[in-house]
């Protein structure tokens, strides 16, 4: 635009990139939220059950079953929230710093940060989904370790 006025255009683009970018910030936040939930869970019925389950002096193979199923999911929960993810929502001050010495305008600098969201926004969008194929490997897990603890609760109460 000549008349030296923001293009309200990149406005419109460069403030629906960022709500996106903000949305899956929230995506991940509620995830690692989740998983914490899912522990809690874990832990809940191991300690529920495996006072009775463990007064037997043999373990049986669902005893084990469900010991592994719990460390499975203690596993996965650090997968999920471990800090060796490297996550982008925020743009260096310094990079933004360059384009202003560089003469870039206020709409040049949005079109280009627009750009930069989107490619971090699929980048962790990759990532994000893989952690949540951990999280329902975590829930399928869970219901393995309560499942095993009730075999091991009905071999001891002699039920078939």
């Amino acid at each position: 635009m000549e008349s030296g006025e923001p293009d309200r255009r990149l406005e419109l683009v460069f403030s629906e990139s960022l709500r996106a970018l903000s949305y899956q910030q929230g995506a991940l936040d509620n995830l690692r939220s989740r998983v914490t939930l899912l522990t809690a869970g874990a832990a809940l019925v191991s300690s529920s059950f495996v006072g009775t389950a463990l007064q037997s002096p043999r373990w049986g193979a669902a005893t084990v079953v469900a010991i592994v199923a719990m460390t499975g999911v203690l596993a996965l929960a650090l997968v999920i929230c471990a800090p060796v993810w490297r996550w982008t929502f925020l743009s260096s001050a310094s990079r933004l710093l360059g384009a202003v010495d560089l003469g870039h305008d206020l709409d040049s600098m949005r079109r280009h940060l627009a750009a930069d969201f989107e490619k971090w926004l699929d980048a962790n969008e990759k990532k994000l989904r893989k952690l949540q194929w951990c999280f329902v490997a975590g829930l399928v897990l869970l219901l393995v370790e309560v499942s095993a603890w009730c075999v091991q609760l009905a071999q001891l109460k002699g039920w078939p």
